[in-house]
């Protein structure tokens, strides 16, 4: 997809007005020069198929990753209370901060920002479905993407605020009206499903292992397989889930990702040693006993692991619109508040949002211990300070200010590493650059479906055991094997094991949380086993360290760290609406019939 993700400059300039469902007027749409806009998708080439799919994978992108797109990693992970909201202090990004005292309301721009780009995704797919001509095979495949990717946006809505109003078609004002209403879940579900089916009729598989590449970023047959089998997970039909993830892995054409690095000299590439050359006086080297899985590097991109990812693309030509900034920024760590490591992009911005709470660490490294897996995910504060290369010895750790929102405990995955920036864009010191690919669906996700309903509903027909698929996962991550299928066994239970694995993928927790039922139980538990009495409750500084000479390998001993706990004013308590997201105020206030999700 690197090639074809360029902006429609011109072409569909009017038609991004639309931002949502309900936002459209009929005027609007007369003002758009919709003849034209009509007859561009009626008559088009493969050459304007093309841009026309890849202005979706662009939307997505910035739901995801960019243009403020972070909304949906940071929303997500705000409602399972598994990260720190983040920022600069409390009155920065007050929707998290809301969200995670409990008292947010359908007013949070977070929210809006969500539902609003969804419902771009099913715009542009829907005008794609509808009004491209189908003359060749290239603009067959580009109806599928569209349909897939339509399919994926309707199940996050449908998941995340339940009876989403169902927009399958451009809405007109006169067939389609300007204000759908409210649809009935299960018949989003089969509507889903029909486009996911419809859709891998169409699509490509690549050609086996290593084929990802010649494919890039773009749909296959087999991430429909996986995500019409994530749709049956959520509804408990183990069975057609079953089906579904046996077609993956019976295609032998997918593989975890096994490689690694560590943080010392060894692992260094041409950016790292640049900066080691240019500041030789001061250098401090990383540990080479740190070693950590590479998965979420730019090496891993179309590896075997992954079944769609979003290309982000690195050309300087194309980069500003495609490349996730916002992301990057917001993610990254708050640079007037810590030193940061000399791997990392030291010249970029970086906001400090999203670091792992000690609850959530301290159950993964109980679980895990010292990992690749749990390194590759969190870090501790001590092996931060100690085993991390800094371009200076002396500049290392939390600067007397304090680090908000941290209790001892970094996030790792989307770490932005120096070496997977583009190394002219680095030295220009722009905070853009980094060429790492996002993924959206893995290998591993693919694997712990099947070992669940394997569990619940007794072995399909995959060449493996719903055991080997979990123990498969586990051996990756550096784990002892499971001697059985469980759900709740806190040592290798496939709950845990979901939690850990696919922490700030997609939306993957908070959904699982919804679909076992563990939602309020979780989240209401104020002890180690939940979110802690400080969640929700307290806001946090890290200090730095009471001496900075001790070096701890125990990733549970925070005894060596300063943490300062501040009240909040106002905290919120459960209430049933939090199973559901609000529908966004400006929608239900401009869209008559729009209900609002009951409480909200």
């Amino acid at each position: 997809m690197k090639k074809h993700i360029i902006a429609l400059a011109g072409l569909l300039a009017g038609a991004m007005m639309v931002t949502s469902c309900s936002q459209a007027r009929l005027d609007d749409v007369e003002q758009l020069g919709a003849i034209e806009v009509d007859k561009t998708y009626a008559e088009a080439d493969d050459a304007t198929a093309q841009q026309l799919i890849a202005n979706v994978y662009v939307t997505v992108k910035y739901l995801m990753m960019g243009d403020w797109g972070v909304h949906y990693i940071a929303t997500t992970s705000a409602k399972t209370a598994e990260c720190w909201p983040g920022g600069s202090g409390p009155n920065d990004g007050t929707d998290y901060h809301r969200m995670s005292a409990m008292i947010d309301d359908s007013e949070n721009n977070a929210y809006k920002e969500m539902y609003t780009r969804f419902y771009k995704i099913m715009y542009k797919c829907n005008r794609i479905v509808d009004q491209l001509n189908d003359g060749s095979d290239e603009r067959k495949r580009v109806i599928a993407e569209a349909k897939a990717w339509r399919a994926w946006a309707m199940m996050r809505l449908t998941q995340l605020w339940g009876s989403a109003p169902l927009v399958e078609h451009v809405l007109d004002g006169d067939k389609y009206s300007f204000y759908p209403g409210n649809s009935d879940p299960e018949e989003n579900w089969k509507w889903i499903m029909q486009q996911f089916d419809e859709a891998q009729a169409v699509l490509p598989s690549k050609s086996g292992l290593g084929g990802q590449k010649a494919i890039g970023g773009r749909w296959t047959k087999e991430a429909c397989y996986a995500y019409m089998a994530q749709g049956y997970m959520w509804r408990n039909d183990y069975e057609n889930a079953k089906i579904e993830l046996a077609k993956v892995i019976n295609s032998g054409k997918y593989e975890l990702w096994t490689k690694t690095a560590t943080m010392g000299p060894s692992s260094y590439g041409v950016n790292m040693e640049l900066a080691k050359s240019n500041n030789a006086d001061t250098w401090k080297d990383g540990n080479e006993e740190y070693e950590y899985l590479t998965l979420y590097r730019a090496e891993a991109d179309f590896c075997d692991e992954f079944l769609l990812e979003l290309d982000i693309d690195g050309d300087a030509t194309t980069i500003a619109n495609t490349e996730p900034y916002w992301f990057r920024a917001y993610m990254n760590w708050r640079k007037d508040e810590v030193n940061l490591p000399g791997n990392t992009t030291t010249a970029s911005d970086g906001w400090g949002f999203i670091n792992p709470t000690k609850t959530f660490a301290q159950a993964f490294a109980r679980h895990d211990g010292n990992s690749i897996r749990r390194r590759a995910n969190v870090a501790t504060y001590s092996e931060v300070y100690h085993d991390f290369p800094y371009l200076s010895e002396s500049a290392r750790g939390v600067m007397s200010s304090g680090l908000f929102e941290n209790e001892g405990y970094f996030r790792m995955k989307y770490y932005d590493f120096v070496d997977d920036v583009v190394p002219e864009r680095f030295a220009s010191g722009q905070t853009n650059g980094n060429t790492t690919n996002f993924p959206l669906m893995r290998y591993a996700d693919v694997l712990l479906m099947y070992a669940e309903a394997c569990c619940m509903s007794g072995e399909g027909t995959a060449n493996i055991s719903g055991l080997e698929a979990l123990n498969k996962v586990r051996q990756r991550a550096g784990l002892t094997p499971a001697p059985a299928l469980d759900m709740d066994n806190e040592e290798y239970g496939i709950k845990a094991e979901r939690r850990f694995e696919l922490w700030l993928d997609d939306c993957d927790r908070y959904v699982d949380l919804i679909r076992w039922g563990d939602y309020k139980d979780f989240i209401t538990d104020t002890s180690d086993k939940g979110v802690s009495e400080h969640w929700g409750n307290e806001c946090v500084w890290l200090l730095g360290m009471k001496d900075k000479n001790v070096r701890t390998d125990d990733p549970l001993d925070v005894s060596n760290y300063e943490v300062r706990y501040d009240p909040l004013s106002v905290r919120g308590s459960w209430n049933d609406r939090l199973y559901l997201f609000p529908f966004p105020y400006a929608e239900t206030t401009q869209n008559p019939n729009l209900n609002q999700n009951t409480g909200w």
